[in-house]
């Protein structure tokens, strides 16, 4: 049986999405927080609309009439070095 990934960044795949709406969950923000769907390294940019039609599919709705989860910025903003260990230089 083939495993098809929607979210890369979590190896989150159709099956998971499937679990997550056979276990109740039916709205793309409790999908998100069960299976860490959208929020990998790219915070969902390579993967939200493979997520979302998934869920959509699996809810038997226009993906249209789902609202999509909250996206949150960092706490604060970070330079690229301090993320990569390198010296954080200010300009």
């Amino acid at each position: 049986m083939t495993k098809t990934i929607v979210c890369l960044c979590h190896d989150v795949s159709i099956e998971d999405i499937d679990r997550a709406v056979a276990q109740g969950y039916t709205d793309p923000e409790t999908i998100k927080r069960f299976t860490a769907a959208l929020m990998g390294p790219c915070q969902g940019k390579a993967c939200a609309d493979q997520v979302m039609d998934a869920i959509a599919a699996r809810l038997g709705v226009e993906r249209a009439s789902l609202r999509s989860p909250t996206t949150r910025p960092p706490a604060f903003p970070l330079r690229l070095g301090q993320l990569t260990g390198g010296p954080v230089v200010d300009p």
